[in-house]
């Protein structure tokens, strides 16, 4: 009795023996096989790694499960592989995790990936697949997460991928960046599992249903952007409770902004612009949003003025409403560290409070109607990394305390009436790129220094002003500089030699009292030095008394100069 119990369980040890190392070579056949479907292997990853002399446990981006030695994931995101996928992929039964993102595979995904019953995360992410989604996705009853953006798959999401009764597992849901076409499937909004629905930069349309969020309380993530989706956005969207984050711009929405969005309690960040069709203005109830970080309603043809209660939304980093129609007082909101408001219609003074927000690093009130003066007290904001008030009716001094401001990266005050001397400070301002003071009443001279500090400085915009004297050579220095413009003024004496700018890609001196001509020779040898800005496209020296000779180095020009005046 003994020994036929012995007998039976030797049996079974062999058979088992027997069966995992069947199932081994199971998994490492279909390894080989998607190994010899990779057409290219840059970093030599699978090439010098995946041996058959090894384990397929011990290769890279390959893990086993403990109990049984199976394939478990297959980890292969961002290795710049290219290749196809190759259909024997399917045979590995135990596959719970496949990423294979990043990379550069092609063509459609084979039908044996059904067969991958235990599959919980599907990665196909930044590659270029083709063809249309396989209806088959909806035959994996594990699936939790599927990743299939920034690929080419085409023509409509089909309803089959959300039918099945099963896949109420499904939590991602991730196709954007692709060539999707047609509705929205009206049963993705009965998977009930569903945390994330991004389908956004799609060619999607018609109408989003009213129903939308009777059925999916977990979502917290909306995104259905840069499409051609059309109506008027849902009432009852209040009933996705656990919203963090609606992105619905780059349609063709219209009608009002829901006032229900105000109930919506968890929200973080609500992206509702460039959609032309909304009417009114935005809802007060937004106000109530006590967790808001985020509020962008670009270029949406609102109006009216900005809800007082926007004051009250103390999470609020970011408040962009520009290019719209709107009025009123500028919102003051205490954490606010990006404002953008341009081209709108506000009129009158900025708020002082505004200069008191230390946190703000961002302020764009370009375009607008907006008068007074820039007060003293924006030496104390530390934070700032850009100004612009272009095309407004500013007026005064820039104030010299300015320098405070030692991140500040742009300043543009084009287009204002902004008088008196330039600050010499603003010479010491390392940080900036971009300094933009055309089309005022500046007066003076340049401070002789000014390039030595601006090693950062990209564009200088000085044209259209009153400013007189020598134009400092150190602006040389700037090594950085693309475009120098500072014609229409009354500048004086030689034109530096600007050969050390070599990026240089605009320089306009029309218009000044200008002279170029060396003392001995005659010859206007500036143009001689920008012979070195390989870059140069426009150059405009016109309207000036530039009496000289021109110099035969005038051959040796950047083939890029496409105008010369």
């Amino acid at each position: 009795m003994e020994s036929l119990t012995f007998s039976i369980a030797l049996l079974i040890l062999l058979l088992n023996s027997f069966a995992f190392s069947l199932n081994s070579d199971t998994d490492k056949n279909a390894l080989i096989s998607f190994k010899n479907s990779i057409t290219s292997d840059t970093i030599a990853i699978l090439s010098t790694n995946w041996s058959q002399n090894t384990s397929v446990c011990n290769w890279i981006g390959v893990s086993c499960g403990l109990k049984h030695g199976r394939v478990t994931a297959l980890n292969l995101s961002r290795y710049d592989l290219a290749g196809t996928v190759a259909p024997h992929v399917g045979n590995l039964t135990f596959l719970r995790y496949l990423d294979i993102s990043s990379n550069s595979f092609v063509g459609m995904l084979p039908f044996e990936l059904s067969k991958l019953r235990r599959l919980k995360v599907m990665n196909l992410g930044t590659n270029s697949f083709t063809g249309e989604i396989p209806k088959w996705l909806g035959s994996l009853p594990q699936l939790e997460e599927l990743y299939l953006y920034n690929n080419s798959f085409l023509g409509k999401i089909p309803s089959s991928l959300f039918n099945n009764s099963k896949l109420q597992t499904l939590q991602i849901l991730h196709l954007s960046s692709n060539k999707l076409s047609g509705s929205i499937p009206h049963v993705i909004f009965n998977v009930s599992s569903l945390r994330e629905i991004r389908i956004r930069n799609n060619s999607l349309s018609g109408r989003l249903p009213i129903d939308m969020c009777n059925n999916i309380p977990n979502i917290k993530l909306l995104a259905l952007s840069q499409n051609q989706l059309e109506g008027q956005i849902p009432s009852n969207i209040w009933k996705c409770t656990h919203l963090e984050k609606l992105s619905l711009s780059l349609n063709n929405f219209s009608g009002s902004i829901p006032r229900e969005i105000g109930r919506l309690s968890m929200l973080a960040e609500l992206y509702l612009g460039y959609n032309s069709g909304f009417q009114g203005g935005v809802p007060s109830e937004i106000g109530n949003l006590s967790r808001l970080e985020i509020l962008n309603i670009d270029s949406a043809s609102i109006t009216r003025d900005i809800p007082f209660s926007i004051s009250n939304l103390s999470s609020l980093t970011v408040l962009s409403l520009s290019d719209n129609s709107l009025t009123g007082s500028i919102p003051i909101c205490q954490n606010l560290q990006e404002l953008y408001l341009h081209n709108n219609k506000f009129t009158g003074l900025i708020p002082l409070n505004i200069w008191k927000c230390k946190n703000l690093e961002i302020l764009n009130l370009n375009i607008n109607n907006l008068s007074g003066n820039i007060p003293h007290t924006i030496g104390n904001m530390s934070m700032l990394r850009e100004l612009g008030l272009v095309l407004n009716h500013f007026t005064g001094l820039i104030p010299p305390n300015i320098w405070k401001c030692k991140n500040l990266e742009i300043l543009e005050l084009g287009l204002n009436n902004f008088s008196g001397n330039i600050p010499r400070t603003i010479g010491n301002m390392s940080m900036l790129r971009g300094l933009g003071l055309a089309w005022n009443h500046f007066t003076g001279t340049l401070p002789l220094d000014l390039g030595n500090s601006l090693i950062n400085l990209e564009v200088l915009f000085l044209g259209s002003n009153r400013l007189s004297g020598s134009i400092p050579s150190t602006i040389a220095n700037a090594s950085k500089l693309l475009i120098l413009e500072m014609y229409g003024n009354s500048f004086s004496g030689s034109i530096p030699h600007f050969g050390n700018l070599k990026l240089l890609q605009s320089l306009l001196l029309s218009e000044n009292n200008l002279s170029g001509a060396e003392f001995t020779t005659q010859e206007l040898t500036f143009l001689s030095s920008l012979t070195n800005c390989r870059h140069l496209k426009y150059l405009g020296v016109s309207n000036n008394p530039l009496n000289g000779i021109l110099p035969a180095s005038l051959g040796n020009f950047s083939s890029s100069l496409e105008i010369f005046n």
